[in-house]
C-alpha cells in the first residue's frame, strides 16, 4: 500500500542461549539467602517472554507492541533486584545497518538490563510508528487509529529519552559505545519525526473535514514544517550529530515534507489574502510557494516514494494555476503592489499533538504491581538490589571506622617509636641492665620476625609487587595498541577517500579523553616505579640487619657484644634506671592496649549484623510503593548499629594524650642525663639499638610491599576497564566508518550504474547536493564526556610514595596525614588510605598517598591536551619519551605507513 509516511525501523535483537544459566548463576552466588531453584521458574518466564515478543518479528502488529510493554515491566521490576550488568551482554543491531561497512551489520552489545530496557522501548516505539504508516488515511477513522499510534510512539521517545537515557549513558564507557541510536541526537530526531507525522494527522483531518478557515489550516500546515524541520536540526547538533547515520532517502524526505507543507501554509494564506482583498500579498506568498515546491521536487528526485513527490506535484501545480491568475488579475485589473518575501506577516504554526505516554511505560513497576499486566513481577521473593546497596554503605562505613581506628594506632606506635630512637632507647637502658645476653624485648621482636617469614616474605612481596608492575604496563600498553589501531584503520581510510575527512573528527580529536587517561595511568605507573625504587633501595640498606634479626638468638648474640661495668662483677644499676623502666613499661601497655584496641573493633564488626533489621524495615517502607527501595531509608538503623563502636573509637582518642603525657615524663627522666659514657657500653647499646631499627625497617618494607601489591590489583581493574573502553571506542569508529562508506559507496555505484543515462546533467546534480546540504549537512563531532583530571604528585625525598586506588562514587578523596617527627620516618604505612575501587569506566587515577605516612607534595598539572597533539611513543622507542609529549611526533606522515597519527 502506497503511503507518504516512513516506517520508523526497528533494532533487530540477537538470542541469548544462556541467558537462564546467567540468572541462575548470579542469584546463587550474590543472593545468600535464596536458592536459584526457587526462582527457576521465573528465570524461565522471563526468558521465554523474551524469545516471544523481543525476537525478530514478519511484521508489527499491536499485541507485539503489548508483549514488549509486558516484558518492558518485568525488566523495570527486575531492575529493583538487580544491578544493570549481571554479566551477559544484550545485542542489538542498529536501525540503519550500513550495508559496505568494514563490519557490515555490526550489532552493538552491553552486559545491561537498563540497554536492554531501552532497546524494548526504541523497538514498542517503532511498531507504533509503523502501524500508523500502514494505516489507511482516505478516511476519518484511519486518520484517528494512526494519530493515536503515532502519539504512544512519541510519548514513549520522550520517555526513554527523559528517563531511561541519562541512567544508560552514566553506565557506558563512552557516548558511542551504546550505538548512535542510543544517542540523545538519534532519538530526539525520531520524536520530531513521529510528532511531524501526528501533526500532519491532524492537518489532513482539517482538510478533509472542509470546514475551517484557511488560516488555522495554514497554521496546522506550518507546524508539520517546524517538527521536520526540529528533526533535522536535532539530527544535527547536540554532543553526538546523527545526522551521518541516516540514509540519504530519509535526509530527503523530511527535507522535502518541511518544504512541502510550508508551501501548503503560503498556499492557504494566499487563499486567505484572495478572499480579503489583498492581492500583492496573495502573489507574494504564491511565489514563496512555488519556489519551495521547486526545491522540494528537485530534492525529492533520489530516494524520496512516488507518493511524497505525487503530492507535492499536485501542490504545486495548484499553486502555479493559482499564481498565474493571481498575477493576470493583478496586471490587468487591481494593479496592487507586490511585497518582497521578507515584508510578509511570518506564518506561526500551531501544533495540536500531546504527547501520551501510557501509564504501563511511564510507571511499569506499579502498573505491574497493581496487576495490569495480568502476570505476578517475576523475582518478587528475591531481596531488593537497594538493600545489597544499602548494606553494602553499612559494610564500608563499619570498615572506614576500624580503619581509622587502625590509623590512629599506626600513627601513635610511630610517634612513641621515633621519640624512643631520638632518645636511644631502649638500646641505652638494655646495655646497662643487661650487659651480659639478649633483653626479652628483642627476643620477643626477633621470634616475631622469624615467625612472619623473616627475610624471606620481604623477597616474595617485592617480586610480586614488580611482577604485577609489569603487567599493569603490558595492559596499557595494549589498551594504546587498540588506539593505534583505530589511528591505522582512520589514516588507511582518509588516504583511500580523502573527501571523508570532512565528515570523519580525526583520531586525535575523537581519541583525546582517552589520550587523557592513559597520559594520567602512565604517569602513575612511573610514579609507582619511583616508589617501588625506593623500598627496594631501603631494603638492600637494612637487608644485613633483618637477615641478622631473624637468624635466632645466637646470631644476634654474636653481633651484640657483652660487656661488664667492672672486672670484679656486675655494677650497681644507677637509682634512675628503675622509674625508667616504669614508664617504658607504662608504654608497651599503651601500646599493646591500642591493639587490643582494634582487636575487639574487628571482632564486634564480624558479629555485627544488621540485615535482619534493613529487610524488615525494606519490606514495611517499600508494602504497596514501586517496589524501588532506597538505601537512604535506613540512615536511622545505621546510626543505631554504629553507635557500639563509639566506647572503643573514643578509646582510641584518649590514648592521644595519654601517650603524650608519657613520652613527656620519659624525656625528663634522670637517667637521660646521667647514663655512662662507656665505650663499651655505647657499642653493645649501638648494636641494640640497631636491632631494634632492624625491627621498624622489617615492619615498615613489609607493610610497603603489601601496600603496594593492594595498589597494583587496583589498578589492573582500572586499566582492564580503560582497555574494554578503548576496544568499545575502535567499534564505534568502525561503525561510523561503515555509515559514512555505505552513503558514499551508495553515491558511486549509482553515478557508475546503467541508469546514469537518465540521470540529470553534471549541473543540476551539484545543485541538488547544495539544497540538499542547506537543509541537512551531515557534520559529526565526537567528543567523549570531561573527565577530571589528576595529577600524580612527585615523591618527597624521605619515603616513597603509593597512588590510592580510585575512589567510590561517594567516597571522598584519600585522607591527608599529619607529618611524622623529623627526627625519626618509620610510622607504619596506613591501611586507611585505600578506599574501595571504582566500578564505573575507568576514571584517572587519583592523587598518590605517601606510604610511610608522610604529606604528599602538590600536584604537578597535567600536560594539555592540544589538536595536533603527537602519536604515543611505540613499544620499541618507549624510553625516548612520555606519551603524549607535546614537543615530538613520531608518526608524522612517513614515519609509520604514512599515517597522520593516533592522537
Amino acid at each position: 500500500m502506497a503511503t507518504n509516511f516512513l516506517a520508523v525501523p526497528g533494532k533487530q535483537a540477537s538470542s541469548i542461549p544462556d541467558l537462564s544459566s546467567h540468572l541462575l548463576a548470579y542469584i546463587s552466588s550474590h543472593f545468600r539467602d535464596a536458592h536459584p531453584d526457587a526462582f527457576r521458574r521465573d528465570v524461565d518466564t522471563l526468558v521465554g517472554m523474551r524469545r516471544e515478543w523481543v525476537n525478530p518479528k514478519a511484521e508489527a502488529h499491536p499485541e507485539i507492541a503489548k508483549g514488549l510493554i509486558k516484558y518492558h515491566a518485568q525488566l523495570a521490576f527486575v531492575a529493583t533486584k538487580f544491578p544493570s550488568d549481571i554479566g551477559v551482554s544484550f545485542s542489538y543491531s542498529l536501525p540503519f545497518p550500513p550495508p559496505y561497512s568494514i563490519s557490515p551489520d555490526a550489532p552493538i552489545a552491553l552486559p545491561s538490563f537498563t540497554y536492554e530496557r531501552a532497546a524494548v522501548l526504541y523497538n514498542i516505539s517503532s511498531i507504533y510508528a509503523t502501524l500508523a504508516a500502514m494505516e489507511r488515511r482516505a478516511e476519518a477513522e484511519g486518520i484517528k487509529r494512526a494519530l493515536g499510534f503515532l502519539t504512544q510512539a512519541a510519548g514513549i521517545l520522550n520517555y526513554l529519552i527523559t528517563a531511561v537515557l541519562p541512567t544508560l549513558k552514566s553506565e557506558v564507557s563512552s557516548p558511542q559505545a551504546a550505538g548512535y541510536d542510543m544517542s540523545e541526537s538519534f532519538l530526539t530526531t525520531m520524536r520530531e519525526f513521529v510528532l511531524a507525522e501526528a501533526q500532519e494527522c491532524y492537518w489532513q483531518q482539517a482538510v478533509l473535514q472542509g470546514s475551517y478557515k484557511n488560516a488555522l489550516i495554514a497554521k496546522l500546515s506550518m507546524k508539520v514544517s517546524e517538527y521536520y524541520k526540529s528533526a533535522l536540526k536535532a539530527a544535527n547538533s547536540m554532543d553526538m550529530p546523527s545526522a551521518s547515520y541516516f540514509p540519504q532517502a530519509w535526509t530527503n524526505h523530511m527535507t522535502v515534507k518541511s518544504m512541502h507543507f510550508e508551501a501548503a501554509a503560503q498556499f492557504r494564506l494566499s487563499q486567505e489574502d484572495l478572499e480579503k482583498n489583498r492581492y500583492g500579498d496573495e502573489i507574494a506568498r504564491l511565489r514563496v510557494a512555488e519556489g519551495l515546491a521547486k526545491k522540494g521536487l528537485d530534492i525529492g528526485k533520489k530516494g524520496v516514494s512516488d507518493s511524497v513527490i505525487q503530492d507535492l506535484k499536485n501542490l504545486s501545480a495548484a499553486v502555479k494555476t493559482s499564481l498565474d491568475r493571481a498575477v493576470r488579475d493583478n496586471d490587468l485589473v487591481y494593479v496592487c503592489p507586490i511585497p518582497t518575501a521578507s515584508q510578509l506577516a511570518p506564518v506561526v504554526g500551531v501544533g495540536m499533538v500531546k504527547l501520551t505516554t501510557p501509564t504501563e511505560v511511564s510507571d511499569p513497576v506499579a502498573w505491574l504491581l497493581s496487576g495490569g499486566a495480568g502476570t505476578p513481577p517475576l523475582f518478587s521473593g528475591l531481596v531488593p538490589y537497594g538493600v545489597h546497596l544499602a548494606l553494602s554503605i553499612y559494610d564500608d562505613r563499619k570498615d572506614t571506622l576500624i580503619r581509622e581506628m587502625d590509623v590512629k594506632r599506626e600513627e601513635l606506635d610511630g610517634v612513641a617509636a621515633s621519640t624512643l630512637q631520638s632518645l636511644n632507647l631502649p638500646g641505652s637502658l638494655q646495655a646497662l641492665e643487661r650487659p651480659v645476653g639478649l633483653p626479652p624485648s628483642l627476643l620477643k621482636k626477633a621470634e616475631e620476625v622469624d615467625a612472619a617469614g623473616g627475610v624471606d616474605k620481604i623477597r616474595s612481596l617485592l617480586m610480586d609487587a614488580n611482577r604485577l608492575a609489569k603487567s599493569n604496563a603490558k595492559i596499557l600498553s595494549e589498551a594504546m595498541d587498540i588506539l593505534d589501531q583505530e589511528a591505522h584503520e582512520t589514516e588507511q581510510l582518509i588516504e583511500r577517500q580523502p573527501h571523508l575527512a570532512e565528515s570523519r573528527p580525526p583520531s586525535h580529536v575523537a581519541n583525546q579523553s582517552l589520550i587523557a587517561n592513559a597520559g594520567q595511568y602512565d604517569a602513575t605507573l612511573k610514579q609507582a616505579a619511583g616508589s617501588d625504587a625506593m623500598v627496594r633501595t631501603k631494603w638492600e640498606e637494612w637487608r644485613n640487619m633483618i637477615e641478622i634479626l631473624s637468624g635466632g638468638e645466637d646470631i644476634i648474640s654474636d653481633h651484640v657484644p657483652s660487656t661488664t661495668s667492672s672486672g670484679s662483677g656486675f655494677a650497681p644499676l644507677p637509682s634512675s634506671v628503675r622509674p625508667l623502666r616504669a614508664s617504658l613499661e607504662d608504654l608497651d601497655d599503651r601500646i599493646a592496649h591500642r591493639a587490643a584496641l582494634v582487636a575487639e573493633a574487628r571482632q564486634v564488626s564480624e558479629q555485627d549484623d544488621v540485615r535482619p533489621a534493613v529487610l524488615q524495615e525494606a519490606t514495611r517502607l517499600a508494602h504497596g510503593g514501586s517496589g524501588d527501595v532506597k538505601p537512604e531509608w535506613f540512615e536511622s538503623i545505621f546510626e543505631k548499629a554504629l553507635s557500639k563502636y563509639d566506647r572503643l573509637r573514643d578509646g582510641m582518642t584518649a590514648e592521644a594524650d595519654s601517650q603524650d603525657q608519657l613520652l613527656e615524663q620519659i624525656r625528663n627522666e634522670t637517667f637521660i642525663a646521667e647514663r655512662k659514657e662507656d665505650p663499651r657500653v655505647k657499642e653493645r647499646e649501638r648494636r641494640l639499638q640497631d636491632m631494634d631499627m632492624a625491627y621498624w625497617k622489617w615492619r615498615e618494607i613489609v607493610d610497603n610491599a603489601e601496600e603496594g601489591i593492594k595498589f597494583y590489583n587496583s589498578l589492573a581493574d582500572m586499566l582492564h576497564q580503560f582497555q574494554e573502553a578503548c576496544h568499545q571506542f575502535l567499534n564505534a569508529r568502525r561503525v561510523d566508518v561503515g555509515n559514512l562508506a555505505s552513503q558514499l559507496q551508495n553515491v558511486s555505484l549509482e553515478s557508475h550504474s546503467p541508469a546514469q543515462a537518465q540521470s540529470p546533467p553534471p549541473a543540476q546534480q551539484q545543485q541538488q547536493q547544495q539544497q540538499q546540504q542547506q537543509y541537512f549537512s551531515p557534520q559529526t563531532s565526537y567528543s567523549l564526556p570531561p573527565q577530571q583530571h589528576y595529577s600524580a604528585p612527585s615523591p618527597p625525598r624521605a619515603s616513597p610514595p603509593v597512588v590510592s586506588p580510585p575512589p567510590s562514587v561517594a567516597a571522598a578523596s584519600a585522607p591527608v596525614l599529619s607529618p611524622p617527627p623529623k627526627t625519626f620516618g618509620l610510622p607504619h604505612p596506613n591501611s586507611a588510605q585505600w578506599q574501595s575501587g571504582s566500578d564505573f569506566l575507568p576514571p584517572p587515577p587519583p592523587p598518590p598517598v605517601i606510604r610511610s605516612g608522610g604529606v604528599p607534595t602538590r600536584p604537578a598539572p597535567a600536560p594539555p591536551v592540544t589538536v595536533d597533539s603527537p602519536r604515543r611513543v611505540t613499544r620499541a622507542s618507549v624510553a625516548k619519551g612520555p606519551i603524549g609529549d607535546p614537543n615530538r611526533n613520531p608518526y608524522k606522515k612517513g614515519s609509520r605507513g604514512g599515517g597522520e597519527g593516533v592522537i
